[in-house]
């Protein structure tokens, strides 16, 4: 629920938005001129306002730079019925989140609203990130947030960890996030990646030609970090198994592996049943999708990205996950020279719609549309990792005919 402020000086307009706020389960506030808006924002929270630009008195552009100017937390709205796209940007640019034309749809404004929020929402939890843990990729999805805190317990409580997912899905990242947010973040993590290191120098590697000068010996207190475990040679998992066994001893800190689901348990691994370990899932980003433009602000910073190149990276099914959508961003900023980045600017690949070349046909025998639509908003919901205002956008819907459906085909979001 959000507390939303109606700013307009036709009554009629007023009542219709209050109303329609009051059934999406928002708590509405109204207000007839700018000077009545800004008199009621000095004493009552508000989370966002719908702002028409023609008023009478103090006009709406002047009202939009004085709240931007106050209340630079809250999100403003636009509503235009005279403007030009001109005057859209210029409000825009003055501070506000988006805009409609007049006369406009409410499910479109209650979606508008939806997105605004989440937007804000994004922008919070970057800044949160970014003041206390700079290294980790941000993330609000609650699989993502899962398996960040369940990896830094799993450290603070000295376990062994692994981490268990697809390539660049930020299994190492977290890792080192783990080991930083745990008591033993002054001591060396080190990290060796076993696919960049031959088969036969693993073990010397591990071990080192005494006790003091091997991989594990260095890190001393702190925690070795081995990468891509499906590349461990069976004289490095000897080797390893060795350490493991000599570790209760010498009060070695954790060990941290990360692995691809297919090689979740390693037959030629063995650990002592007496240490405490912790696996955890990291999600693939096709599963975190909302999870995307949080990772672009937080790698980009101010650079925007432009709704067509939004839409397609989306869309695009990530098979490198976090790891692909950096370099496909850092990319496109590159080629975009400080602008937003357009579709244009992304790579082919990620632009070429899933469909291009297929043609939706109807079967000879027909088919069932009502079955049809329940797979398609399925798959939508799949998608989109459960988010409904991502799985209307998937489909075409405004937010609130997806729910209408949901709720028509009893489908579980």
């Amino acid at each position: 629920m959000a507390r939303v402020l109606v700013v307009d000086d036709e009554p009629n307009m007023r009542w219709v938005l209050q109303e329609a706020l009051t059934k999406a389960g928002h708590a509405p506030h109204t207000a007839g001129s700018g000077s009545e808006a800004l008199a009621l924002l000095a004493n009552t929270p508000i989370d966002l306002v719908i702002l028409d630009l023609k008023l009478k008195g103090i006009d709406g552009l002047a009202t939009l730079q004085a709240m931007h100017q106050r209340w630079p937390e809250v999100v403003v709205i636009i509503l235009t019925a005279y403007g030009t796209v001109a005057t859209a940007v210029t409000a825009l640019q003055s501070g506000a989140a988006d805009y409609l034309r007049k006369p406009f749809d409410v499910e479109e404004i209650l979606f508008k609203i939806t997105r605004a929020l989440e937007r804000q929402m994004l922008q919070q939890e970057i800044q949160r990130l970014r003041s206390k843990t700079p290294d980790l990729p941000p993330g609000s999805h609650l699989a993502w947030r899962r398996v960040v805190e369940v990896a830094a317990e799993a450290i603070r409580q000295d376990f062994d960890l692994r981490l268990i997912g697809e390539s660049g899905s930020g299994r190492a990242t977290i890792a080192r996030y783990a080991h930083a947010a745990g008591p033993r973040r002054k001591a060396p993590l080190v990290e060796l990646d076993l696919e960049t290191l031959p088969a036969e120098q693993q073990a010397s590697i591990l071990e080192g030609s005494s006790e003091q000068d091997g991989a594990w010996a260095k890190a001393g207190q702190g925690a070795l970090l081995l990468r891509h475990l499906h590349a461990l040679s069976l004289n490095g998992a000897a080797a390893l198994a060795r350490l493991v066994q000599r570790r209760t001893d010498q009060q070695h800190g954790p060990l941290l592996l990360t692995t691809e689901p297919a090689d979740y348990r390693p037959p030629q691994l063995t650990v002592p049943e007496n240490r405490r370990r912790a696996e955890v899932r990291v999600p693939p980003l096709r599963e975190h999708l909302d999870d995307l433009l949080l990772l672009a602000q937080f790698w980009l910073g101010d650079t925007a990205i432009a709704p067509a190149a939004s839409n397609a990276l989306h869309a695009y099914s990530w098979p490198g996950n976090i790891a692909e959508l950096r370099g496909v961003l850092e990319r496109a900023a590159a080629l975009a020279h400080g602008a937003p980045i357009e579709e244009r600017h992304l790579s082919a690949n990620v632009c070429a719609a899933p469909l291009a070349n297929e043609v939706i046909r109807l079967p000879p025998e027909g088919l069932n549309l009502e079955t049809v639509e329940v797979a398609l908003i399925r798959q939508a919901l799949v998608l989109a990792g459960g988010n409904k205002s991502r799985a209307a956008e998937l489909l075409g819907l405004t937010r609130h005919t997806l729910l209408y459906r949901l709720e028509k085909y009893s489908i579980e979001g």
